[in-house]
């Protein structure tokens, strides 16, 4: 019997290693513009973000978005938009994405509630949707084809 690994593969996934905060919340290193950056992997979340203060970091050319922003722990947030943007997860790469940029103020005053350190933005449905994504709960992997 193929293990899920040799399926996926078969298939012309690539996988990522996933770490499990304490939350239960998954973090994956993504490269955004050629930059690093730590990542919630949000399946809730409709579209990949980062935070707004992280905007000449990653090198992001925003313009205003008529788009509210809303979460378990705020309330509307004014978002700005990103478009052609090279995103990479692993050995998976894409051009020309967007990204919605808002203020994760609250997001990261939580995690560091708690000590975990703070995030850059969150992997949403977007991506795990365009990429038939699979999630490997039980051995911490993510694929994407």
């Amino acid at each position: 019997m193929r293990t899920l690994y040799q399926l996926l593969r078969s298939k012309g996934y690539t996988r990522v290693r996933l770490q499990t905060l304490p939350t239960n919340h998954y973090v994956v290193v993504a490269t955004l513009n050629g930059v690093n950056g730590r990542f919630i992997l949000d399946t809730g979340a409709s579209s990949t973000c980062v935070s707004t203060e992280l905007a000449v970091h990653f090198h992001l050319n925003a313009k205003p978005s008529e788009e509210k922003a809303s979460s378990a722990s705020a309330n509307e947030l004014d978002t700005e938009v990103a478009h052609h943007n090279t995103l990479k997860i692993g050995s998976w790469s894409s051009k020309r994405r967007s990204v919605v940029l808002f203020d994760m103020q609250a997001v990261n005053l939580a995690l560091q509630k708690i000590d975990i350190e703070s995030v850059d933005g969150i992997i949403g449905a977007d991506i795990l949707q365009s990429t038939k994504a699979v999630i490997d709960y039980q051995n911490d992997w993510l694929y994407l084809k």
